[in-house]
């Protein structure tokens, strides 16, 4: 018999009477890609985005006014318990990384576009911000980008530098960062500026050193190369998400297949995956396909296994994509699940 694969569901726990009550869970049964046993794995506030240490503990962003993150342990075989919890001293946190190193959390605060550094005790516990780093600036989006907005924190190519999609000025922020200082967050400098408008929300590194960044306003994929030397990104090229025009697009979740030969893009508007083939030498996309997810505004997605799975917010449903080995490209809805306010995926580990 096959082994079901427990994933996590960040969620949104405020705004509608649908909402859900915290982090839920449902099964994934990798033979036939049917989704069970959908339930509150831990009860926590807009836990929306989430991350894993790699060794069972998760970590959820509570996206409120005082944004806080909040730390899980695995309990049992579906359930977390909350480990401790603290402000990160930003508003609306939406994103979250959890460094390699597994010493720290990085918040990305999207209402006043901070990032705030949390060291993680050994049981867990994301602690008191040690650093916190403001930003200003705006963009041509007067509703959208009246401010700075950061909406994500990943790992630069190398692995010693983190950056920083700054939607609301269309800039990629880039830090050092050493988890064996006391304050390992180094001075910022801007990594690249993109083109006005552009509303840059999530980021997929290529092991070629080539970034692929999801352009959330202008409903684009833009393709940069790294240079480990100055630690900035040179804008190579862009291309529209989806081979149509939609009224509206706003692309969200972007990631690279494990072997990085493809690039998945979520299109929320047109409801949507985006394949698109990606070179070896990781300079160049060419679209492939663009497949309905089978729910409205997909947030996010997860690649398990043989399947990519969607969390799609407004459908208030999940649903389950299966990825054609030979090329990469995902097929028809093969399961559907309802959940409240499902907008983020983790595989358990």
């Amino acid at each position: 018999m096959t082994q079901r694969l427990l994933l996590w569901i960040g969620s949104y726990t405020s705004g509608s009477a649908a909402a859900a009550t915290g982090v839920q869970r449902v099964w994934l049964d990798p033979a036939d890609g049917r989704l069970s046993g959908a339930g509150t794995a831990a009860p926590a506030v807009d836990p929306s985005f989430l991350a894993t240490d790699g060794a069972g503990c998760v970590f959820a962003v509570n996206e409120t006014m005082e944004g806080g993150v909040t730390g899980f342990v695995r309990t049992g075989e579906a359930a977390l318990a909350e480990s401790g919890a603290t402000h990160t001293g930003g508003s609306s946190p939406c994103h979250l990384l959890v460094h390699p190193a597994g010493r720290h959390v990085i918040t990305a605060n999207y209402g006043d576009g901070s990032l705030s550094v949390h060291p993680i005790t050994a049981d867990g516990v994301p602690g008191t911000s040690i650093q916190r780093v403001e930003h200003t600036g705006s963009g041509p989006d007067r509703q959208r980008q009246e401010g700075s907005h950061a909406h994500s924190v990943c790992l630069a190519p190398g692995g010693t530098h983190l950056l920083v999609a700054d939607l609301g000025t269309d800039e990629l922020r880039c830090h050092p960062f050493d988890p064996r200082s006391d304050q390992p967050l180094g001075a910022g400098h801007l990594a690249a500026q993109l083109e006005p408008g552009t509303g840059p929300r999530h980021l997929a590194v290529h092991r070629s050193g080539h970034i692929y960044v999801a352009g959330e306003l202008d409903a684009r994929v833009h393709i940069l190369r790294w240079d480990p030397d100055t630690a900035t990104a040179q804008p190579l090229a862009a291309l529209p998400a989806t081979e149509d025009a939609p009224d509206v697009n706003y692309p969200a979740e972007i990631a690279l297949s494990a072997d990085g030969s493809r690039l998945y893009l979520s299109n929320r508007g047109p409801d949507s995956i985006t394949t698109f083939a990606v070179t070896e030498d990781g300079a160049m996309l060419t679209r492939l396909a663009q497949t309905p997810t089978g729910g409205t505004w997909p947030r996010h997605f997860a690649q398990v296994g043989d399947y990519i799975v969607v969390a799609n917010q407004n459908s208030a449903t999940v649903t389950v994509l299966p990825v054609d080995p030979a090329n990469g490209i995902p097929g028809p809805v093969r399961h559907s699940l309802e959940l409240p306010s499902p907008v983020c995926v983790l595989p358990a580990v």
